[in-house]
């Protein structure tokens, strides 16, 4: 796959999959202000742009590098957003008066923290197959082996806690 090409699908991608997240949002918003047919809508487009960013992405697997670089560059951007990212985006949160969001922040931040742990430790060989991952679909939270009674990060009740396989 050409150099041009494999950007090309790279950035369909991403489109994708951002068009996806979106239109989640959207459909949430337009169903509580009560229009429940744009809101199942939505919501199908975005499944749709879910499954042929998925899709897309098998395309795309042969243009990837090696994994151990990758993981470099993953820990190393988790890094920045531990330690610049998120602590600037939740300041100028608390400047333009968004204490709830300079607040989700501050969580993804905490979240970032544990994501380099884990990858780290995984890393190093610490963990083995049976390690289940229970994720909070409230924060993004990733809890080991079990469910906490709350989430650490953000108090989410055990039943938003998700097992990703």
């Amino acid at each position: 796959m050409s150099d041009t090409l494999g950007q090309e699908m790279a950035l369909a991608f991403a489109k994708m999959f951002k068009s996806s997240a979106l239109n989640r949002l959207y459909a949430a918003k337009v169903k509580t202000e009560g229009n429940v047919l744009l809101s199942n809508l939505l919501y199908s487009i975005s499944w749709s742009e879910k499954i042929r960013a998925r899709r897309s992405l098998m395309y795309i697997r042969g243009k990837m590098g090696d994994p151990t670089e990758y993981l470099k560059r993953l820990l190393h951007i988790k890094q920045e957003n531990v330690s610049i990212t998120y602590p600037k985006i939740s300041r100028l949160s608390i400047d333009a008066g968004k204490q709830k969001a300079s607040e989700a922040f501050d969580q993804f931040s905490k979240v970032e923290k544990i994501h380099l742990t884990l990858l780290k430790e995984a890393l190093k060989g610490s963990t083995d197959e049976s390690t289940k991952y229970y994720v909070c679909q409230i924060c993004g939270y990733i809890s080991v082996d079990e469910i906490p009674p709350k989430c650490p990060v953000c108090n989410a009740v055990q039943e938003k806690f998700r097992m990703e396989d």
